[in-house]
């Protein structure tokens, strides 16, 4: 279910996505990088991922200043306006999927809901912090794929890697950088079909597309022992 622009509210990509309707062809319009930590139980299952978002400095400053943080503009925090910054990007619809998917040879993992958020402002950018656990482990054998992108292409995901790993020390990840021209390629020609249907510029302004994983970048996962 796509999610549609409204209101500004506090919660980060609930936010992104609400901001006052601006030009359908202007997307991207906050951009993330995007860090991962695996998290695997006493038998070596993959039981959880931890997610690392920092936002742009732009986006940061919005958030910042319409939480009535650092007036002095120090960029430096005190400890009440620390504890305010806390679970700003926590208020997820219910069918918000938080832009992280996984995927085994099985197919589609599924993920919990968020939990354990934590916020810290540094450098000028917010780089907040929450946990997703798996519905089931996957099995120690399981080779993985995790990809962080916004398929409406309002927010653009940049993928780091390699991702920490907690529990295990004979895991190892090869990154697919992914190719930031496709995603805006399949934008524009999204966005160009379903303005075929647009009535008049109110309504372009609103029209939001799907174009997936377009272009989107990739981290390949592996435990076990290497080939020989």
């Amino acid at each position: 279910m796509l999610v549609q622009p409204r209101a500004l509210i506090l919660s980060a990509l609930l936010a992104l996505l609400a901001l006052p309707p601006v030009p359908a062809a202007a997307h991207p319009h906050v951009y993330i990088d995007s860090e991962l930590e695996l998290i695997y139980d006493a038998t070596g299952r993959l039981s959880a991922v931890a997610v690392e978002w920092s936002y742009d400095e732009l986006y940061s400053l919005l958030i910042v200043t319409d939480l009535g943080l650092d007036p002095d503009g120090d960029g430096v925090l005190d400890d009440h306006e620390r504890t305010r910054l806390q679970g700003f990007d926590a208020d997820w619809e219910p069918d918000f999927d938080g832009r992280l998917y996984l995927t085994t040879d099985q197919g589609p993992v599924e993920l919990l809901g968020p939990r354990s958020f934590e916020a810290v402002y540094r450098d000028g950018r917010i780089v907040s912090r929450h946990l997703r656990p798996l519905s089931s482990p996957l099995p120690a054998d399981a080779a993985l794929q995790l990809q962080t992108y916004d398929p409406e292409f309002y927010v653009d995901f940049t993928l780091h890697g390699p991702p920490r790993f907690l529990g295990r020390d004979d895991c190892r990840a090869a990154l697919d950088q992914g190719d930031p021209d496709a995603a805006r390629a399949a934008y524009r020609a999204a966005l160009d079909t379903a303005l075929l249907g647009a009535t008049d510029d109110s309504e372009a302004e609103l029209v939001t597309v799907d174009i997936g994983g377009a272009g989107a970048g990739a981290l390949n996962v592996i435990c076990g022992a290497a080939p020989g």
